[in-house]
């Protein structure tokens, strides 16, 4: 008997405020058994996270917030990077679709329109011996926010010259990462892999990157299977991992 798909965000829990999605989603779940592709949102975070612990900026009501747990136990302990390549991807499509301008993943999950932040992911993977348990989804949308302190950062309202509405957005949203989450349990791992590298923020082009505080120019090649970014610097291929590296600006 085939299984029933799972539709994310068919369970959702709405918080007017909260201090994390990530970390209410956590204790809920500690504290009961939720389904597969589980949903929290929120108007406002008063302690939103980024990556590497940075903050995450959102003005209340303005922007999509929310976190999703999704429990992959298909997947092996070192198969983590597809739960990224699958979100990153709905995300993209989201995004693109909302402000009608194209988008792209800038690796490893951020979303970049017209070279700006307008989205950003916060994974964080728990395992079980030797396969994933399960994945909490931490997910920040700019809608309709019209300034940021971050000067790389923008609202797809803005891009567009439109007001979004919330709730479609999310809807939208959700629908992708079902479409994506099918395709990860379907075992579509060459489609996915194709489509994160097709999407890729500058494949192909020269970029300035910073490590340990020197600047250096390298051509973005792709990705690996350890989610390891990888440049062609001065004729030779290498890779880094994210922490090890900070991306500054594509060189035109």
């Amino acid at each position: 008997m085939a299984h029933q798909p799972i539709i994310i965000g068919e369970y959702s829990v709405f918080l007017e405020e909260t201090n994390s999605t990530n970390d209410a989603l956590k204790i809920l779940y500690s504290q009961e058994a939720l389904p597969d592709g589980a949903v929290l949102y929120t108007n406002f975070q008063t302690k939103g996270r980024g990556q590497q612990n940075n903050v995450w900026e959102s003005e209340p009501g303005e922007n999509l917030l929310l976190s999703t747990l999704l429990q992959p136990q298909f997947l092996l302990a070192d198969e983590q990077i597809w739960v990224n390549v699958m979100v990153s991807l709905a995300l993209r499509d989201a995004a693109e679709e909302l402000s009608k301008t194209p988008a792209f993943i800038k690796w490893p999950n951020d979303i970049y329109v017209q070279n700006k932040k307008v989205a950003g992911v916060l994974i964080e993977n728990v395992l079980q011996g030797h396969r994933m348990r399960f994945s909490i989804v931490g997910i920040g949308l700019n809608l309709n926010q019209q300034q940021f302190k971050a000067p790389n950062a923008q609202s797809l309202s803005v891009i567009s010259g439109a007001w979004i509405d919330p709730k479609p957005a999310r809807l939208k949203l959700l629908e992708k990462l079902t479409h994506y989450y099918a395709l990860l349990k379907g075992k579509q791992h060459n489609l996915l892999w194709d489509l994160y590298h097709q999407n890729l923020y500058g494949k192909g082009k020269l970029a300035l990157f910073q490590q340990n505080g020197k600047s250096f120019e390298a051509e973005i090649m792709g990705i690996d299977k350890k989610g390891r970014l990888h440049l062609l610097v001065q004729d030779e291929i290498k890779s880094f991992a994210h922490k090890e590296l900070e991306f500054i600006k594509i060189l035109e």
